[in-house]
């Protein structure tokens, strides 16, 4: 399987991990008690709407009003007064988030009745009592437990006076709070508190309502009251609501064509701005889920609390004119201390103070209804969009760290992580709209980390011990560490095509040397001889190719790319020469033959890589290529020299002295091939030697030239000087028999061995 499908199938693994997690219970409350805390922490607080208001009880009230401690044993006759200064002060709505279904004194809370009834603007608490009861066959038997919800209604007098009847929206719960019902689908859809006070916040709309629900082409509608003062009381507003409700729920798209008539040409001309607002609101509100997220303004006290006494008495040294202004305003009146960790009614949010201060319960029923009436609870993703966002997340991760190189990999997953992160924060902040973050970045990514960046050790380290054991005995340590630290870099051991330098050294008159010795001291000289040779060619980024007998192969540019191959092969093959000549001293004194040797290396297009059968293998090269060079070994023990290279090695290697020895068709070949002797470097040369150099290829170029005479004299001034050169005596006997035989028109030089 190649990587990139392995890559590809771990990205895979990761997204459907992230999937699985992102929509389990388990994952869903991560992304709560995690992903929106860090949402909520880094947004902020923000502006509540102007409309909403909390009238708070707490401590100090008590103590300024000289009632009794328990608000519980007040008179309920205060709450009237309340309700009637809340009035003339021009509160739209008022809600009241306390239990008032036990009776009291019969005058207080015939005042009180009288107060709310009077005021056509009061919701009241309704309990939800939910508790499981059992369930028997026909025998009587126990088959289970069923759970069973119930409204507990305040006293008559209260009920009755009532605009709207409610329950809290948030059930007690000892873990952070999130959520809210906007209607209870356990008890019958029944809307719930903040839900009532929206709706009665905008009775003044309703004719206008139901104009726009006609355009929108809304079937039910009959017989619903048009008029706020046709609405009635409790019964007639929780009737109201639940005919709206049934319209909304039976046809999904009624809220989009609400939202266009609002758009449109009349709801801009015949209704203000106020009033399309409001619709909206109470579109959303019909048209929207049973359960929702609060979006919450901050920490308690974010949404103004009025205190109670200074509403009461008309004012207070801490309590400005403006703030008892509730004009418009939808007010809710409860227990809520802003100093007090151990108020009765709390509830522990993401914005719980640092000294524990949590949200009261009539706050939280405040922020539900600010949402409502904005239209910004939070907007979590549907399962379908949750499912696609994580499996994306997971196959960029995934696939990318696992394919891309680890210093690549981290920093830009990093990157992609941070750049998500800021769009889920934007999205959260601009638009409401939750999007999963904690399983992405504490699972997903950690996951494709870890998992990724392991799988990468385990193949790169799989990949280095392939290495090492296909080239660790041909190449260079230093070389394989190379392609070890980048094993996906410019090398393959599959076949390909590559220009090359190929050097082969060969022991001359091996056979007599293997006759004249025994098995284990020809061993030993091989030995003696192929070790020191190796380690020159391994210290010029050489690879060995193989040990025939007494020859060595080897070659330069694979399998790591080598702009220097000719150089290097070149310094190889002179230093063993220089290596040889010091070896000589030992090698007689263990009384072994002396040793010769012939070096010829050729450049060319070669095919390189691992060949063989499937019962043995090698890496190696071929072509016409390495056979020349293979023929230029055999050659020097003709010319009477250690090293031979070719004119395509010799190419561009203009700091070397090098004696050209002639042009040649080698068996097996047609194109003739001037060859070469490297004496040397420039700087290490004698001048001597550069000086006879330059004397023998000027007489070489005579002899091309077809000018025998002069070539003849030239080399004779060389044999005389240098009688032990074998290559100038060559020069002098063929120069000799073409003078006796004549040359054609069509000389060129060229000498064709037709011998290996």
């Amino acid at each position: 399987m190649s990587r990139r499908i392995k890559g590809l199938l771990f990205g895979v693994l990761t997204g459907l991990v992230g999937v699985i997690l992102g929509l389990t219970p388990l994952g869903s409350d991560f992304e709560k008690y995690v992903g929106l805390d860090w949402l909520f922490q880094v947004r902020g607080p923000i502006e509540p709407p102007p409309e909403v208001a909390v009238v708070a009880i707490n401590e100090r009230d008590i103590d300024g009003l000289g009632l009794p401690k328990l608000p519980r044993d007040w008179p309920r006759s205060i709450h009237g007064q309340l309700i009637e200064q809340l009035v003339a002060r021009g509160a739209s709505t008022i809600i009241f988030d306390m239990d008032f279904q036990r009776p009291k004194d019969a005058d207080d809370d015939a005042e009180f009745a009288r107060a709310v009834a009077a005021a056509e603007r009061v919701v009241l608490f309704e309990r939800l009592n939910g508790k499981r009861q059992p369930m028997y066959d026909m025998n009587g038997e126990l088959t289970g437990t069923i759970w069973v919800e119930e409204l507990v209604p305040p006293i008559p007098e209260l009920a009755e006076a009532a605009k709207a009847l409610a329950p809290f929206p948030v059930p007690k719960v000892q873990v952070n709070v999130y959520q809210f019902w906007p209607f209870k689908p356990s008890a019958g859809d029944v809307p719930t508190m903040p839900s009532a006070a929206l709706q009665v916040h905008a009775l003044p709309v309703l004719e206008r309502f139901l104009d726009v629900l006609e355009r929108a082409g809304t079937e039910g509608l009959e017989g619903l009251p048009r008029r706020p003062a046709d609405v009635g009381r409790a019964a007639g507003v929780d009737q109201l609501m639940y005919r709206l409700r049934s319209a909304f729920a039976g046809d999904p798209d009624l809220a989009g064509r609400v939202g266009e008539v609002l758009a449109g040409d009349w709801g801009q001309e015949a209704l203000s701005a106020d009033e399309r607002r409001l619709i909206r609101a109470l579109a959303g509100l019909y048209s929207g889920p049973d359960n929702r997220y609060l979006n919450f303004y901050g920490t308690p006290g974010s949404i103004p609390n009025i205190p109670y006494n200074a509403v009461l008495k008309g004012g207070s040294e801490t309590v400005s004119a403006a703030a008892l202004d509730f004009t418009g305003k939808v007010v809710f009146v409860g227990f809520s201390d802003l100093y007090d960790p151990g108020q009765p009614d709390r509830f522990y949010t993401v914005f719980t103070n640092e000294d524990g201060v949590d949200l009261s319960g009539v706050e939280i029923a405040a922020t539900a209804f600010a949402n409502l009436l904005t239209d910004r609870s939070l907007k979590p993703l549907g399962a379908v969009a949750t499912a696609v966002i994580l499996m994306l997340i997971g196959l960029v991760l995934g696939t990318g760290i696992y394919l891309l190189p680890a210093i690549a990999a981290v920093p830009l997953a990093l990157v992609f992580s941070g750049l998500y992160v800021a769009g889920v924060q934007t999205s959260f902040e601009a638009l409401d709209l939750w999007m999963p973050l904690a399983v992405p970045m504490l699972v997903q990514l950690p996951l494709a980390l870890f998992v990724g960046l392991l799988a990468q050790y385990l193949t790169e380290a799989h990949s280095r011990k392939q290495l090492k054991a296909v080239f660790g005995q041909y190449v260079p340590p230093e070389i394989v560490d190379e392609m070890s630290r980048n094993p996906e870099g410019s090398f393959s051991v599959e076949g390909e095509s590559r220009e090359l330098s190929v050097l082969f050294c060969d022991i001359r008159s091996f056979t007599t040397i293997s006759e004249s010795l025994a098995a284990d001291e020809l061993k030993k000289l091989l030995n003696y001889f192929f070790t020191p040779m190796t380690r020159i060619i391994f210290d010029k980024r050489g690879t060995i190719d193989k040990y025939v007998g007494d020859m060595i192969m080897a070659f330069w540019g694979a399998p790591v790319h080598d702009p220097g191959h000719r150089r290097h092969a070149v310094e190889a093959a002179l230093a063993m020469l220089e290596q040889l000549a010091a070896m000589q001293a030992e090698i007689r004194e263990r009384n072994w033959p002396a040793i010769n040797i012939g070096i010829g290396i050729n450049t060319g297009m070669m095919n390189v890589g691992d060949m063989g059968s499937e019962y043995r293998r090698a890496y190696t090269v071929i072509g016409d290529a390495v056979n020349l060079g293979s023929r230029l070994e055999g050659l020097t023990k003709y010319y009477g020299v250690g090293l031979i290279v070719s004119e395509t090695t010799a190419e561009g290697l203009d700091d070397l002295v090098l004696r050209c020895l002639d042009r040649v068709k080698v068996k097996g070949k047609n194109e003739p091939v001037t060859i070469y002797e490297p004496v040397g470097l420039s700087g290490s040369v004698s001048a001597e030697l550069a000086d006879e150099v330059e004397q023998s290829n000027r007489a070489l170029d005579q002899y091309f030239a077809g000018s025998l005479e002069e070539a003849r004299s030239a080399f004779q001034s060389l044999h005389d000087a240098w009688p032990k050169r074998k290559f100038y005596t060559l020069y002098l006997e063929r120069i000799a028999t073409l003078q006796s035989q004549g040359i054609g028109e069509d000389w060129d030089g060229v000498f064709e061995h037709t011998t290996k």
